[in-house]
């Protein structure tokens, strides 16, 4: 990527200061601190700069015995405090660079969302050596393409998958004592040294649509990010984040990082059931939940009697990304659960560019939003030139969040030094941003081009509808034909005439499917995209790259 114009760079600085101070403030980020208190955290700082392996340095000299992680799978030890995070983390790092973790290596972590996962990001990050997050969706052959690829030595890993680990790379447990010893049994070995070489975070670029083990390194976890987040929605210092997105996936891993320097409470829960999710809200007192729009929809779709259990008053933030949300989804979650949605759209190269606060949702359920401070959001056609607004184009992003570098791949489309993020979308009169699909997932049926979002919209009216998803396929007369793969609603009955006639009423005529085929649910990644090659056919779910099952 282009370095930013300097001009350019100092603007987007002061955007961010000015709209990040009103954040930290409300936070009570920047409230007066003791010397003492402001001695260690200066300390914290200098030591592990503003990388991951800052981990819970700060908490543990803020409020050390405050509670720092909710593991509520982990039978062992449900809680730990701050002062006990960072005494693990710190033995996990010296028994990770007695086992060859240091500057110039790189660790693979598969897992799902843990005490030991958070612990693991710290340690490795302490150690120096690259940390790549692999899937926990992957095969063994996905895994051992991913280790291969990034040149992982060092794969620690839930027990769950050990068997998919393949046999060239050192495999240590993230929850088998037999794996690494864990730290109940091992001996404090004293200090880490201060981070000379900070690592490089790898998260695997999201995508649909396939191609290479592309990755988006990271040595910083920008404050930046931090400041515009704390702008962008309500949470403050010393609240309570229940994660129930993947922290292997860009936005589960930012809320991780930062809820560490928020001194946050993190509930972590490996399988986001939606009357569990409430249950937590309540037993916590829960602020703000970091998901994805699939669970929003697990949500609506409970029963009033299971919603009504439940006391979801403490809710001040429920955060979504990594889809988008279908329909009026927004609108039903904000009648139930009151008006606390936040919609953001980013990329895993350039970070967050847009939020939709609870206002631009109940005014345009679908949109993504206005641009973050600091984040320049444009939409240009093929020839790189600006459309107007309203018209669709290809979207591209610019902030001072983005990627440090491309690993395993090293390209992406580029405009005036934006990235293009491979979305397809619109701004409107306000400057906010509705995004319509995935560029590579355009139909060109009859000569016209058709986002399948478009038609998915107007066919998930239909009452006897519980999801549905359009694709292409080859068509001697119209060169290719929408497909709606649908999936009925509980009790339901649809012939595939039925609602190919209902089709014809509602949408115009390149944008009604040819075909019907049902399915018992559309095939999904971890943050909720719909993988398309799978229904197609093009590809089993078995078979996917890593990158498709982010």
């Amino acid at each position: 990527m282009r370095p930013l114009d300097p001009l350019r760079a100092v603007a987007d600085a002061a955007d961010i200061a000015k709209a990040g101070s009103f954040g930290v403030l409300r936070s009570g980020l920047a409230r007066p601190r003791n010397p003492w208190v402001a001695a260690g955290m200066l300390s914290a700082f200098r030591k592990w700069g503003t990388t991951p392996a800052l981990g819970f340095a700060l908490g543990a000299v803020r409020d050390a015995e405050a509670t720092a992680i909710v593991d509520v799978d982990d039978p062992m030890q449900e809680e730990v405090s701050f002062a006990e995070a960072e005494y693990r983390t710190t033995v996990l790092a010296n028994s990770l660079l007695d086992r060859g973790a240091q500057p110039g290596t790189t660790v693979g972590i598969l897992g799902r969302n843990s005490r030991a996962y958070a612990e693991t990001i710290v340690a490795v990050s302490r150690t120096g050596a690259d940390l790549v997050y692999l899937n926990t969706g992957s095969n063994a052959e996905q895994v051992a393409a991913a280790c291969a690829a990034h040149d992982i030595t060092m794969l620690i890993h839930d027990q769950e998958f050990a068997g998919i680990c393949p046999g060239a790379v050192l495999s240590l447990g993230l929850d088998d004592p037999a794996g690494i010893p864990l730290l109940d049994s091992m001996p404090d070995s004293g200090d880490v040294g201060a981070l000379r070489t900070p690592s490089k975070h790898v998260i695997l670029s999201s995508g649909t649509t396939g191609g290479p083990l592309r990755g988006a390194a990271r040595t910083t976890a920008p404050l930046d990010s931090v400041a515009a987040l704390l702008h962008a929605f309500p949470t403050r210092l010393g609240a309570v984040t229940l994660i129930a997105a993947p922290m292997f996936h860009a936005w589960g891993w930012m809320h991780h990082r930062m809820a560490t320097v928020m001194d946050n409470t993190q509930v972590l829960v490996r399988h986001p059931d939606p009357e569990r999710i409430l249950a937590l809200v309540q037993a916590y007192e829960v602020e703000t939940v970091i998901t994805v729009p699939v669970v929003l929809k697990r949500l609506v779709e409970l029963p009033q009697a299971t919603k009504d259990k439940y006391d979801s008053s403490s809710l001040r933030c429920v955060a979504v990304s990594g889809s988008a949300i279908p329909g009026d989804l927004a609108t039903q979650f904000m009648d139930d659960f009151g008006d606390v949605l936040y919609n953001l759209y980013g990329t895993t190269e350039a970070a967050y560019a847009t939020i939709a606060a609870p206002a631009d949702l109940r005014e345009d359920p679908h949109t993504a939003g206005r641009p973050m401070p600091g984040v320049r959001v444009a939409v240009f056609d093929r020839k790189g030139r600006p459309v107007p607004q309203g018209t669709d184009g290809r979207v591209h992003v610019r902030s001072r969040t983005s990627i440090d570098e491309y690993v395993a791949d090293g390209t992406r489309g580029t405009v005036k030094g934006m990235v293009a993020t491979g979305d397809i979308g619109c701004m409107d009169e306000q400057g906010r941003l509705t995004i319509k699909g995935r560029a590579d997932d355009m139909v060109v049926t009859g000569g016209e081009n058709v986002h399948p979002t478009e038609v998915e919209e107007v066919l998930r009216k239909h009452p006897a509808l519980a999801d549905v998803a359009v694709t292409g396929r080859p068509d001697p007369v119209y060169g290719s034909a929408l497909v709606a793969h649908v999936v009925l609603a509980p009790g339901a009955e649809l012939s595939d005439e039925e609602l190919l006639t209902w089709s014809r009423e509602h949408l115009g005529p390149h944008h009604r499917p040819r075909e019907v085929i049902r399915v018992d649910e559309l095939p999904r990644n971890a943050t909720g995209k719909v993988l398309r090659r799978v229904l197609t056919g093009e590809v089993r779910m078995e078979d996917l790259d890593e990158e498709e099952l982010l």
